[in-house]
């Protein structure tokens, strides 16, 4: 996984040298030379510093992708935090939070079931339908 020719690229496209983006991102100017030239790997805290620095991904900084930001996802915090809720529940309890899932959604909504219809035949005038 080499990462210097990506760092060179990213440097150049943010036109700043290697001495400001190490000053910026307080590394050693000989330290980040080692990962452009390929000699030295970033820790797990510096390479987030450095694809948060040029907003890209680390897919991207190790050349495992040629897309530099990351796919945008289509759901919302909300519904990010129920598919990680769900993931890290066991598998029999999934079908019961598919469930409750289903009730939820169904909540409130208006069904013939709980409407009343007038019966003319009726002493009382309501009369429910029959439940399927």
């Amino acid at each position: 996984m080499e990462i210097g020719h990506r760092l060179l690229s990213l440097l150049e496209e943010e036109g700043i040298t290697q001495k400001e983006l190490a000053k910026s991102l307080n590394l050693s100017p000989s330290t980040l030379n080692g990962y452009i030239k390929n000699r030295r790997q970033p820790d797990a805290t510096t390479l987030i510093r450095l694809v948060s620095y040029f907003d890209t991904t680390t897919d991207y900084l190790y050349g495992m992708t040629s897309l530099k930001e990351a796919p945008s996802s289509p759901y919302s915090a909300e519904e990010r935090h129920l598919i990680s809720i769900y993931r890290s529940i066991s598998d029999e309890k999934k079908a019961l939070f598919i469930e409750t899932g289903k009730v939820f959604s169904n909540f409130g909504k208006n069904t013939s079931i709980n409407k009343q219809v007038p019966d003319t035949k009726s002493k009382t005038g309501t009369k429910y339908p029959p439940q399927k």
